[in-house]
């Protein structure tokens, strides 16, 4: 019997009871937040250790890291400028890095060649934003000889009158990257959480410094880029905590007897804003309690924040892992399950939406530690000669942002998703603005049920298909691909996870006008759009449940890729086609043959690929 398609409903997957209780969750593509600049994560303090593995374990960790088909797609690197190896002051092997200084002006390039390896491993997996940053001087000036503090210092560990030589010795650097490792760095931080002592018992590299002081080093530095025609911009403060971009630190200001903090009133401050980036780059620590401090810290901030976002400004989250947590419990004891998972999601999800952060980057990409300080953790301080790789679901978590929300994307408005104790959601669309991407947070121990409304879409435009990728405590669930789903469905999120939604923005006049068609027999209709040259759909019917396989030839008979092998049920059904083979690499322009193997029936159809 003929029958004309007009929309069919799927449902993504249940997990659980069905709720009667929907959750509708409204997008709207036309209201526009942040540009997202990059995903990232630092080399401190780990690649010094695991750069000198055999090459196939580093190779592990940097596909972990930097690979956008197999791990995370982290798209900034944070390199640890070494202030020399001390093991004075400092007695965790781990926490105490090599410099490239050997005297004034002279350089050991053979240096922190094991940091080196993992930077050239992220160029080449693609990222290609670098920030260099600085825990300490190098002790040649520092005051105490030392690369972290001691009372009686006074508000800094530089010597008095070294800034010229700090910023000789860091655009010294920087040069020789670029002019003989041909890496270039974005971005330089001369300055780490400077609001904190960082005296001996910290056990690592550290400096504090004084408005006054990071004035200094600033005007100097900023004098030698321009010098040496770099392009590397400054980035500041690292702030420690949230409250210091608006609050005086009184305690350390009157210990020293130099203000400290209110460092945005620092940064835009007429004769320090031309020589900085205008990004606030500051950190995320101990701002994690669910009751006090999640949200309510955030929401203070983003009083003062938004006038300067307004004019221009980016704020940057630049080092977070869990020191506090959500209770207040502290950061001791590795967990690779979901439940730390999820409460960096969370963090993740408020620095995104509250204070419109343009950048998020976790502190230390690999962890010996028995801490929630890691992505991917070993266990070098139990066995230096292990080799072992242990990954987090914090890893993936992070992921479920930093591989599909690329620099360019940008935040769009999401409501109906914003329990701190249940679903959370926010939304973005690609660079090319034609792809939709929702990343959903399931707090709760509940199946969520939700409903999607998407409004804003231009003229004959919208979404056929969506994608969900989930990471859960399941087995395999690490960024995991889950059957595709309408928009119009109802679809069902595991408790305990975090899903992104993926789809296509694309031609609406495909679905809902499908030829006339036999029910009774099996269909393969002409793909859509055709020619194509980014993607395209491929449709087709089955009047039974069937095993089905569709696969992808060269119009030589060589075989490109398997879209789908596994049992459908009854209906139209379809699929998106990004040009790519089996090895996820782009084909070549050409026809090509689409063929639908579905129990004994056989059906093929030509397409056209442009790029």
């Amino acid at each position: 019997m003929p029958i004309r398609v007009i929309y069919i409903i799927k449902v993504l997957f249940i997990s659980g009871a069905l709720y009667a209780q929907i959750n509708t969750v409204y997008i709207n593509l036309e209201q526009k937040f942040q540009t997202i600049d990059n995903f990232g994560a630092s080399d401190c303090w780990s690649m010094q250790k695991i750069g000198a593995w055999v090459t196939p374990q580093k190779e592990r960790v940097a596909d972990l890291l930097f690979s956008k088909e197999k791990g995370i797609g982290l798209s900034a690197w944070r390199f640890n400028l070494g202030a020399g190896l001390n093991l004075t002051t400092i007695h965790h092997p781990w926490r105490t890095v090599e410099t490239f200084e050997v005297a004034s002006g002279e350089y050991d390039w053979t240096r922190q060649a094991e940091e080196r390896w993992f930077l050239q491993a992220a160029k080449e997996r693609g990222v290609d934003q670098f920030i260099a940053f600085v825990n300490s001087p190098p002790g040649r000036l520092t005051k105490n000889g030392f690369t972290n503090c001691t009372d009686g210092l006074g508000s800094t560990n530089l010597k008095s009158d070294y800034e010229n030589q700090f910023a000789t010795y860091l655009v010294d650097i920087l040069k020789h990257f670029r002019d003989e490792w041909h890496l270039s760095f974005d971005y330089i931080s001369p300055v780490n959480e400077p609001q904190w002592e960082w005296n001996y018992e910290s056990n690592q590299e550290g400096n504090r410094a004084s408005n006054a002081d990071i004035k200094k080093i600033v005007d100097e530095l900023y004098l030698k880029l321009h010098d040496e025609n770099l392009e590397t911009e400054i980035i500041l403060i690292e702030s420690g905590d949230l409250k210091s971009w608006y609050l005086e630190n009184t305690n350390i200001g009157t210990k020293y007897g130099s203000p400290y903090g209110k460092y945005l009133e620092l940064m835009t401050h007429a004769e320090m804003q031309p020589k900085i980036g205008s990004i606030f780059g500051g950190h995320s620590y101990r701002s994690d309690r669910v009751s006090t401090q999640l949200v309510q810290d955030r929401e203070n901030l983003a009083e003062y924040f938004t006038p300067l976002l307004n004019q221009g400004w980016k704020y940057w989250m630049t080092e977070y892992a869990v020191l506090d947590g959500p209770e207040g419990a502290g950061g001791r004891g590795r967990d690779l399950t979901m439940n730390t998972a999820l409460d960096v999601a969370r963090v993740i999800h408020y620095d995104l939406t509250i204070l419109q952060a343009s950048a998020w980057q976790w502190w230390t990409a690999v962890s010996p530690e028995d801490y929630k300080d890691g992505l991917i953790y070993i266990d070098y301080l139990k066995d230096i000669n292990s080799q072992n790789i242990i990954e987090s679901k914090i890893l993936w978590a992070l992921g479920n942002f930093s591989r599909y929300i690329r620099p360019g994307s940008v935040r769009i408005k999401l409501s109906g998703a914003d329990d701190k104790y249940g679903l959370l959601g926010s939304a973005y669309l690609n660079p090319d603005q034609n792809q939709l991407i929702i990343v959903f947070i399931n707090m709760s121990r509940d199946t969520k049920t939700i409903s999607l409304h998407v409004t804003g879409f231009s003229s004959q435009k919208n979404i056929k298909v969506l994608t969900p990728y989930v990471t859960s405590d399941n087995p395999g669930d690490d960024l995991k691909k889950y059957h595709d789903f309408d928009l119009d469905s109802i679809f069902f999120m595991p408790a305990r996870s975090i899903v992104t939604v993926l789809g296509n923005i694309e031609d609406s006049t495909m679905i809902g006008n499908l030829p006339v068609f036999d029910s009774s027999t099996y269909q393969l209709f002409q793909n859509y759009p055709n020619p194509f040259s980014k993607t395209t759909l491929l449709i087709y019917y089955l009047p039974e449940r069937s095993q089905v396989s569709l696969t992808v030839f060269s119009i030589s008979g060589e075989k490109v890729i398997e879209l789908t092998k596994e049992e459908k049920s009854p209906g139209i059904h379809y699929l998106i086609w990004e040009g790519k083979n089996n090895q996820n690499h782009t084909v070549s322009s050409g026809v090509y043959v689409y063929t639908l193997q579905a129990g004994k029936h056989h059906k093929s159809k030509k397409m056209m690929y442009v790029q």
